[in-house]
């Protein structure tokens, strides 16, 4: 059977060996992914409140507070994403502490969609809506652009690193 997915690609899309199954190395045990994620998560968490003491919210002419914290941590964090998870699709012999340790770890609790949630309630709370969108709505373009970022550049990195 021939299909348009297989008609999409071609011997050197597959790689050197034309899609021959490389040996895979062994997962990592329930145990040490949770151990990984946890260490990650903690160290993203502290990351993200040193941030917070390091960059305090703006207060706007309207007094409303702009949390730029917030919104830089999700810029950064969906870069790491992105980055990494691009060096991982690429690069066969990643570690395979990266994606748990990292990506779920570190970046998920250094991002923060949940803030982001409660601050634009807030400030649509506040009687300031379409500033609260606007966050909002900012927080969104520039994480999936990061990631995108993110991505790209993690691919190219993880083809130089094979190479």
């Amino acid at each position: 059977m021939h299909t348009v997915e297989m008609a999409a690609l071609s011997p050197a899309d597959l790689g050197e060996d034309g899609g021959a199954r490389r040996p895979r190395r062994a997962p990592l045990t329930t145990r040490q992914t949770a151990l990984l994620v946890a260490g990650g998560g903690a160290l993203g968490s502290v990351l993200r409140f040193v941030l917070e003491l390091a960059l305090p919210s703006t207060i706007t002419p309207t007094l409303v507070e702009i949390p730029w914290a917030t919104w830089l941590a999700n810029a950064v964090g969906c870069l790491g994403v992105g980055l990494v998870s691009g060096l991982i699709e690429v690069h066969p012999r990643a570690p395979r502490w990266l994606e748990p340790f990292v990506v779920i770890g570190l970046c998920g609790a250094f991002t923060a969609v949940s803030t982001v949630v409660l601050q634009v309630g807030a400030m649509i709370g506040a009687d300031f809506p379409l500033v609260g969108l606007e966050y909002g709505m900012a927080t969104v373009v520039v994480a999936l652009g990061a990631v995108v970022l993110g991505i790209a550049a993690g691919r190219l990195l993880g083809k130089r690193v094979s190479a």
